[in-house]
């Protein structure tokens, strides 16, 4: 490290300058409910179960998202441990799945929604009893509390839908703006702030941190971020509403850094959600995030060379996975060393007895370690192969640095 802390220095004072972070927007920062003060005070319960979203049932846990990923992880039927938990694969579930809650709330009435407050109205909505919006119909931008500084991502945050709460191992913020909220959501993804709060060294996200952060991004680059910011959490019929309000048509002239198959085309894009719009398979989400991280860069003022050196001495975890993960002809993880994907693909000894087959071949594999996907059979594309961070960072930003100067 103190090879580059001359370089890492100069990364931290470009996000340090830039001219806006959180706490000039308006915003609510809340750790809702407490896992024990809450269950002891009768508001909350633990119960394992799959919850009914629209009556409020839904309370997240910080396993059951990742970053940019609100569907991440479920409970097992059981669940009294933390690796008592399933990948979900976004490939398989229809358009109005959730999840199963650990929690769920106690007396949830008529008036159960305004029980958290969120902003003032605005205007003659402010008159009145119901002057004060409801906190729990807005949507939230989730962070995981506990900050795991030798894990692949320390700062692991998500889109969370409207009618749904969430224990104090999470931390979430609301804008008064939404459109904020998407851009932050963005940003936050990438690995340049996930970086920055590396750097602090603490060992949970508290709200000064939060509000420290950058936000604010010129309109053209933003375009680009929110996009794939969409895509990436909009991943069931919860969501509709959030991208039908951001939703630009420009959204359609969008294109990859990079030309595969396995990534949709934006052109197929429409202002209605509907199950096929957002990112499913592993490696177009992969792909989202890695030139999220090239726009996030570019936008706080940061060079390609900073970036990388970011990645190469910030983030081993993720490179050592990186350097391992295998991907078929469809975009699914065939094979990964990332411990935050157990179950994902297949084991070692059966990987190595496949690797090698050829195009126009398949392979049949039957899910054996996922309670949620036990018995089902999985058909796996070769030729396989993986992914290099450094130069689809270079790629990316070739691409985007043609875009923004244009």
């Amino acid at each position: 490290m103190s090879i580059h802390a001359k370089e890492i220095m100069y990364v931290l004072e470009k996000i340090g300058y830039f001219p806006k972070t959180v706490r000039d927007y308006e915003n609510k920062i809340s750790v809702c409910w407490d896992e024990t003060n809450d269950v002891n005070s009768g508001n909350i319960r633990r119960e394992t179960k799959y919850p009914v979203v629209e009556g409020y049932e839904m309370i997240y846990s910080g396993p059951h998202f990742y970053v940019a990923n609100p569907l991440y992880k479920t409970p097992q039927e059981i669940c009294i441990k933390h690796h008592q938990y399933d990948i979900i694969d976004l490939t398989m579930i229809d358009e109005v799945y959730s999840a199963r809650t650990n929690y769920v709330p106690i007396g949830v009435t008529a008036g159960y929604g305004s029980t958290i407050k969120g902003f003032q109205k605005r205007g003659k909505q402010a008159e009145g009893e119901r002057a004060v919006e409801d906190w729990l119909e807005y949507y939230k931008l989730g962070f995981r509390k506990m900050l795991s500084q030798s894990g692949e991502r320390t700062l692991n945050g998500s889109i969370l839908p409207p009618k749904s709460a969430h224990v104090n191992g999470v931390i979430s913020i609301v804008f008064r703006e939404e459109k904020d909220l998407v851009e932050f959501s963005g940003l936050t993804s990438s690995v340049v702030f996930d970086f920055f709060i590396k750097t602090v060294g603490k060992s949970n996200l508290y709200d000064v941190t939060i509000k420290s952060l950058p936000i604010g991004i010129r309109p053209l680059p933003l375009k680009y971020l929110n996009s794939r910011t969409l895509l990436l959490n909009c991943v069931g019929s919860y969501y509709s509403k959030l991208w039908k309000n951001h939703w630009q048509e420009e959204f359609k002239q969008d294109s990859w850094s990079k030309n595969d198959s396995r990534l949709k085309s934006f052109n197929s894009l429409t202002e209605e959600w509907k199950w096929e719009i957002p990112l499913r398979n592993w490696f177009e989400r992969r792909q989202a995030l890695v030139e999220i991280d090239v726009i996030t860069a570019m936008a706080l003022g940061l060079t390609l060379e900073e970036l990388i050196l970011i990645y190469n001495v910030q983030f081993p975890v993720l490179q050592q996975n990186e350097d391992d993960t295998w991907y078929d002809q469809k975009g699914n993880i065939v094979f990964t060393v990332s411990k935050g994907l157990t179950g994902v693909g297949l084991d070692r000894k059966e990987w190595e007895q496949i690797k090698e087959m050829k195009s126009g071949e398949t392979y049949e594999h039957t899910i054996e370690k996922s309670e949620l996907y036990n018995g089902k059979n999985v058909t796996y594309y070769p030729p396989f192969d993986k992914c290099d961070r450094v130069e689809d960072y270079k790629q990316a930003w070739a691409h985007f640095e043609k875009i923004f100067e244009e």
